[in-house]
């Protein structure tokens, strides 16, 4: 099915935030039982479980709080996690949207919303408030919905950063004023400065895709939910394995390839998405998830963070 000579490694890749209601408004009262709770008690125990270190790309909101700082700093110190940069822009200056964060809506767009001073004021800004609140430096991006474009990768650039991991291959957002990603690579390439979606020979921002492929049916709208992810989210693992296969297949001769497994910290908190809405649905959410790292495990890829996917292609 592959070729046994590629290196294949796998990388899961979580965006943490408040938790939320069926219909993604953010809780009222503001709650971070995903953090809190289920971080500590269901992820960290199946991870270290199959030796997997995940990326955990959190948004500002929790970094406020000291209770979910406190457990993001230990999944850095203690369990060597990655803690990255995923920028909701409405919660950090300059022209910060909400300074009571309950019930609210994070549906701006950074880099389509702002001018480009203003998205880069937004990066630093909230680049140091990771360094204060964290103690670490991040240099690992995802765009909040996704939406990130070239001046984004020129803001990352000038803040040091070494990944960005915003593009949704095949998906195209641009009838609600996004970015079109369909002519992207599923695979990790140096983004041209000139052209998000073009390879380059400076290897300056690795980009690490989501990894996404065509329709789950043709017949299926131009819509997100109706493509096949590598995410337990609303994937079987069935669809999972497909998927899987397809991109190895596509990329039979590149040396490296690499998947990238996405969910968000509170699905698997009944009613804080529109995905999980019961014990029962939470307990098939994990077992699907623990079931596509056994998988990947079974066919010889090794799971690798995003700082380490990274020096693996700067020395290639």
């Amino acid at each position: 099915m592959w070729n046994v000579k590629q290196k294949m490694y796998c990388t899961i890749t979580i965006d943490t935030e408040p938790d939320c209601t069926t219909k993604w408004t953010r809780s009222n009262p503001l709650t971070f039982e995903s953090i809190e709770k289920w971080i500590p008690e269901l992820l960290t125990p199946l991870f270290d479980k199959y030796n997997v270190k995940p990326v955990y790309f959190v948004s500002p909101e929790p970094l406020y709080f000291d209770k979910p700082t406190k457990v993001l700093k230990d999944l850095v110190e203690h369990w060597k996690c990655e803690i990255w940069n995923h920028l909701h822009s409405e919660y950090i200056e300059p022209e910060k949207k909400w300074e009571k964060f309950d019930w609210t809506d994070s549906n701006a767009y950074l880099c389509f919303d702002y001018s480009d001073e203003i998205e880069f004021g937004k990066l630093k800004n909230y680049h140091n408030f990771i360094k204060e609140r964290l103690w670490v430096e991040p240099v690992s991006y995802r765009a909040a919905r996704y939406w990130a474009d070239i001046n984004t990768i020129r803001s990352l650039k000038k803040l040091w950063y070494k990944v960005d991991s915003s593009v949704t291959p095949w998906i195209d957002w641009s009838k609600q004023w996004g970015p079109n990603f369909k002519n992207f690579s599923n695979q990790p390439y140096w983004v041209d400065e000139n052209n998000f979606s073009k390879d380059s020979d400076k290897k300056e921002i690795l980009e690490v895709p989501i990894s996404i492929w065509w329709k789950r049916f043709p017949f299926l709208p131009d819509k997100w939910l109706f493509y096949k992810w590598l995410r337990p989210t609303h994937m079987t693992v069935f669809e999972q394995k497909n998927l899987i296969k397809e991109i190895i297949k596509e990329n039979k001769n590149k040396e490296i390839v690499v998947l990238n497994i996405m969910f968000h910290s509170m699905e698997i908190i009944p009613n804080a998405t529109p995905f999980v809405r019961s014990k029962l649905e939470q307990k098939l959410y994990l077992n699907r998830l623990e079931w596509i790292i056994k998988y990947i495990q079974k066919i010889w890829w090794e799971f690798k963070t995003l700082e380490e996917i990274y020096n693996l292609y700067k020395y290639l």
